[in-house]
């Protein structure tokens, strides 16, 4: 259980207080959130993210947490938790450098978060950009709209309020053979998963990690172009019975 104190240190100073109240009731179990609209993106199309927070948990305690959750329920994450989570996969902790180690800091993996929508994150899909901290819309469709209709889709997975799709270029990645490039690749994805999941321990959400899908056809419902491949999918919420 994640206690008042706590979400109060994450929630970033920036903040405005009235938001970071109405967060840390519903977190807590506590009543719904306050209606809020949603944040509007920029003029360039990108959503702000608020800045990630330092100090959530010990390492140590994270990992205890850590397991993989199927029974997932809503409401879908907020702001601050997209914020967190898809910098503790692939955001920038030092400038043009990420938080999961990349072979020749070629960086070749991408993050989308697929979501139901939450009071303060509107639903539909987006693309995380680490350098500008911030989500950039790349369609309207949430997670029922976008993953129910593929052929044999696990069905946890579309009744998750929330999902991150972790993408690949293996080509980004400068080696003269084809293998050690989707090796690396798939190796800096499976950093970036549990950078994701002990964050999202350490927030009191429950995750889990769905590779055994249709993939390919999860990269043409995000309307990928071929040299970005699709490997692992995070279904992210909040454990049903807690």
């Amino acid at each position: 259980m994640v206690r008042a104190p706590l979400l109060k240190r994450i929630l970033p100073a920036a903040l405005p207080a009235a938001l970071a109240g109405a967060l840390v009731g519903p977190l807590l179990g506590g009543g719904p959130l306050i209606p809020q609209a949603p944040p509007s993106p920029s003029p360039g199309g990108l959503l702000a993210l608020p800045p990630p927070a330092a100090g959530t948990v010990p390492l140590d305690a994270a990992l205890r947490e850590r397991r993989t959750t199927r029974a997932l329920a809503g409401p879908a994450l907020s702001l601050v938790e997209a914020s967190q989570l898809a910098w503790s996969a692939q955001g920038e902790n030092r400038p043009g450098r990420r938080t999961v180690p990349s072979a020749h800091a070629s960086y070749p993996l991408g993050l989308y978060l697929v979501t139901e929508g939450s009071p303060t994150l509107g639903a539909g899909t987006y693309r995380y950009q680490p350098g500008a901290h911030g989500l950039k819309s790349s369609g309207p469709r949430g997670v029922a709209a976008l993953l129910g209709p593929i052929r044999a889709m696990q069905p946890w997975i579309v009744k998750a309020p929330a999902v991150f799709v972790v993408t690949g270029r293996p080509l980004k990645i400068s080696s003269r053979e084809p293998a050690p490039r989707m090796d690396y690749t798939f190796w800096e994805a499976g950093a970036a998963s549990q950078a994701l999941l002990l964050q999202a321990a350490a927030l009191g959400l429950g995750a889990g990690v769905a590779s055994g899908v249709d993939l390919a056809s999860v990269g043409a419902a995000l309307g990928l172009d071929p040299e970005e491949k699709v490997l692992v999918l995070l279904p992210v919420g909040r454990p049903k019975g807690k």
